[in-house]
């Protein structure tokens, strides 16, 4: 008469398994390039020199008709507001590659406007790339 072995079952926890699984669905959606996409209307400045460049953007940065200025499509009151803030989105990034800013803003608005942004861009250490359409 031959023993029959007994199986053990070793029971798998599954109570945090729903806790993890809507951690990660935040983690991506915060994580995503849609949350950072700016909702402002402008008109991009057109140029025959524009080219499509594939990097990962670390911030967008907008400047709209009226001269208000965005970040990460959230309103911000001045161009050092942006520099404190590319300078802390910056922090964590290792090498130029992770350092690239996207620069957007309406095609009549005068330099003056515009180009503190600018500054304040490249005194965070960002590595601007402006927005444009093409002119055919």
């Amino acid at each position: 008469m031959a023993l029959k072995k007994k199986r053990r079952t070793v029971p798998v926890p599954v109570a945090s398994m729903g806790d993890i699984a809507f951690l990660l669905i935040i983690f991506f959606l915060v994580c995503s390039e849609v949350s950072k996409e700016p909702d402002v209307d402008l008109i991009s400045p057109r140029s025959a020199h524009v080219k499509k460049v594939e990097s990962t953007v670390v911030a967008r940065v907008a400047v709209d008709v009226n001269g208000r200025i965005y970040l990460d499509g959230v309103p911000v009151n001045a161009a050092k507001d942006v520099e404190w803030g590319v300078r802390a989105l910056l922090t964590s990034t290792i090498s130029d590659d992770q350092r690239h800013v996207q620069f957007k803003c309406d095609a009549k608005l005068p330099k003056e406007t515009f180009e503190p942004v600018l500054q304040a861009i490249a005194e965070a250490g960002g590595i601007i790339e402006a927005v444009g359409d093409l002119d055919e």
